[in-house]
């Protein structure tokens, strides 16, 4: 015969299994916080930025402890606190600075009990470094599945460049942060718990109205594009402020604590490696104050071997153009006029743009036309969105491929020399340059 629970057993049942739950949960929020993420703001092969986020229940998490892997001994270090944009979250943030290159540390934050590590980058190109690069990542399920296809490469760091979240600004799209966030964490740490450190830049939809000092539609509207073109040409528009750029782009200086203002910089890694992560017109004007810093970087930086630009908007498009080259777009004129001739003075070999949805690799291009000794531009902006019909390289002169294909680029650099694989969000590879010589 079948026995039966009584009402009061089942709910003396269910009660049980309810707490069970709550307490699992609870030991879960305990440990690790909600978000974390790596960066740099000064040379990565002895220093790190450590970013935390918390909810508003967690209390006394301002610490961070460290040690070298295979220490016993750690050693602890306070971080700075401030308000998470338009949220209750809180932001911590330190950087650890005089650290040995090339070397292994864990860490963990406040009083969450998970043991995270990270690798600080060689000081010298004698060992492979090996890092990803792309663009428009968005912040669902095709952005997770993309993370982790990148990362059967072991990746040392992934550098972004724009169009994060497509929060656009909005403070009504806190949620798409959170979610973006939560990609990071559940596909760029380990199972062993290293996490994966990230450069980014800005892109149109990290801002509100696209692009400085707003989005071709509300120029339309007020002085008209012709106005706005000739004023920029004539170096009479009005370079921003950082009180403007922070309220352009609300959310994304206080969460990265690289490039921070003035919205573009270098990170200059060891004596090998200078990336370069500039604005595209985003909360910045492409002339003017960023193009003479740009000439400035490039200039002290003609003897290393690897200067690598990031950015958001194509100098050379595979999908915002007509047929036969021509930009569609004003911004794409503006990096083509000011960033590209300073690119080929200073010895720039390959620039990695983005925006486009679309996956191109150009012909190698100096003076606007195809060259040996040219400038390949890689990209166009396909990490984690929908993807477009790009332009093919019969229909344009400077593409030497174009595809409709989500991508990442697999960057090796050791010593002189430069290898990029481009892969599919399923790991498939589409590309390859240079490309491997079959027997």
């Amino acid at each position: 015969m079948q026995s039966r629970l009584s009402p009061q057993l089942w709910l003396r049942f269910l009660t049980g299994q309810l707490l069970t739950l709550c307490l699992c949960a609870a030991a879960l929020a305990q440990t690790e916080p909600a978000a974390i993420l790596l960066t740099w703001q000064q040379d990565p092969t002895t220093t790190i930025s450590i970013d935390w986020h918390t909810l508003p229940e967690s209390e006394a998490q301002e610490t961070l402890s460290y040690r070298s892997s295979g220490s016993t001994e750690w050693k602890t270090a306070q971080a700075q606190s401030f308000p998470f944009p338009y949220s209750e979250r809180q932001i911590h943030r330190i950087e650890l600075t005089g650290l040995h290159p090339n070397s292994n540390y864990e860490f963990r934050v406040g009083e969450f009990q998970r043991v995270y590590s990270f690798r600080t980058l060689p000081a010298k190109n004698d060992r492979a470094l090996r890092f990803s690069a792309g663009g428009d990542t968005s912040h669902g399920a095709l952005f997770r599945q993309m993370n982790r296809a990148v990362m059967q490469y072991d990746p040392d760091f992934i550098v972004w460049g724009g169009d994060l979240a497509y929060a656009n600004g909005n403070k009504e799209n806190v949620d798409l942060w959170y979610q973006w966030f939560d990609g990071i964490r559940e596909t760029l740490i380990t199972e062993d718990g290293r996490v994966v450190p990230i450069v980014v830049g800005l892109g149109n939809h990290d801002v509100i109205n696209h692009h400085y000092p707003a989005s071709e539609s509300n120029i339309d509207k007020g002085m008209g594009m012709p106005a706005f073109i000739a004023k920029v040409k004539q170096g009479e528009m009005e370079e921003p402020t950082d009180a403007m750029r922070l309220e352009k782009a609300p959310f994304f200086y206080p969460l990265f604590a690289f490039p921070g203002q003035p919205g573009y910089g270098v990170l200059d890694i060891g004596d090998y490696l200078s990336l370069i992560i500039l604005d595209s017109s985003h909360s910045n004007l492409i002339s003017g104050t960023q193009t003479d810093w740009l000439e400035k970087t490039l200039q002290s930086r003609q003897d290393r071997p690897h200067l690598l630009p990031v950015y958001h908007k194509p100098a050379f498009p595979s999908g915002r153009v007509e047929p036969g080259g021509k930009r569609v777009q004003f911004w794409s004129e503006e990096v083509l006029d000011n960033w590209i001739p300073l690119f080929e003075e200073h010895g720039v070999r390959v620039a990695f743009e983005n925006d486009d949805h679309t996956y191109k690799r150009s012909y190698p291009i100096r003076n606007n036309a195809i060259h040996p000794n040219g400038i390949v531009y890689l990209g166009d902006g396909s990490w984690g969105v929908e993807k477009k019909k790009p332009k093919t390289p019969e229909e344009v002169w400077y593409l030497s491929k174009s595809a409709e294909e989500n991508s990442a680029i697999i960057v090796t650099l050791h010593g002189p020399h430069q290898h990029f694989l481009m892969i599919n969000e399923t790991g498939k590879i589409i590309d390859e340059c240079p490309e491997t010589v079959k027997q």
